[in-house]
């Protein structure tokens, strides 16, 4: 069952969903470092991200930012209920332009799409030629994708093979790639205390010990026809006041 976006919410206000998305915004953040007036879209409940990708960026930053929420989870006000840029989507049909951001963040959301290849190349469409998409989803076969407890014990996981798979076939060329999350979530007095500690221990063992598998990709042009061809229809843009 997929999480709605209250439990998200809760889970990422616990000691042990702060910590979760600390160490895994540092991680996003290695792929995304600021980028003077890109466009950033986060889909699925990228929240906790993209709060540490702004807060990354420099004073005076022209970089723009915006959450889409899929309708089968559900939406909240982001980042305040006075500056809302967060909206309820069909993450099949976006709506946004051909080609209309720079960098996109998929979070909590590809391992519950009944559709995962159409979801990517959704993702081709909206992205600038050249764009990167950063895909975070379990890591199969580690303790955390059966943590249910976790938004990473629900959906399906992934292994690192699969989703370079997945991605390569939408015309997304995958380029680096990371896991994060080495201690299993352990729930036990004292355990989130050890989490820091375990990434820098554990990790020198093998990347792929982490519960959370993070891969970057380019938008490629050569040989590629838009979802739709030349048929395709001009979607709405969501557009921000200064």
């Amino acid at each position: 069952m997929r999480p709605d976006v209250l439990s998200l919410h809760r889970f990422y206000q616990t000691q042990l969903g702060g910590l979760t998305a600390q160490l895994i915004a540092e991680r996003i953040a290695k792929f995304m470092p600021p980028q003077a007036g890109a466009v950033h879209v986060g889909l699925g409940y990228a929240l906790p991200f993209l709060d540490h990708l702004i807060a990354a960026e420099p004073a005076g930053s022209t970089a723009r930012f915006m959450a889409l929420m899929p309708a089968q989870q559900g939406v909240c006000h982001w980042p305040s209920l006075t500056d809302n840029r967060s909206a309820l989507v069909d993450p099949y049909h976006l709506p946004l332009a051909d080609a209309s951001i720079d960098r996109l963040l998929v979070t909590h959301s590809l391992e519950h799409a009944h559709r995962p290849a159409n979801l990517l190349r959704e993702a081709w469409r909206i992205l600038a030629p050249g764009g990167q998409i950063v895909v975070l989803t379990p890591n199969r076969r580690r303790t955390w994708s059966a943590a249910e407890a976790t938004p990473f014990g629900h959906g399906r996981p992934f292994s690192k093979s699969q989703l370079f798979q997945l991605m390569t076939e939408q015309m997304l060329e995958p380029n680096e790639w990371d896991t994060v999350l080495m201690q299993p979530p352990f729930t036990w007095p004292g355990a989130t205390k050890l989490i820091r500690t375990s990434e820098r221990l554990i990790r020198p063992l093998g990347r792929m010990l982490g519960g959370a598998l993070l891969v970057s990709a380019r938008k490629r042009m050569y040989g590629a026809i838009p979802k739709g061809g030349a048929k395709a229809r001009t979607k709405p843009v969501f557009t921000q006041t200064p």
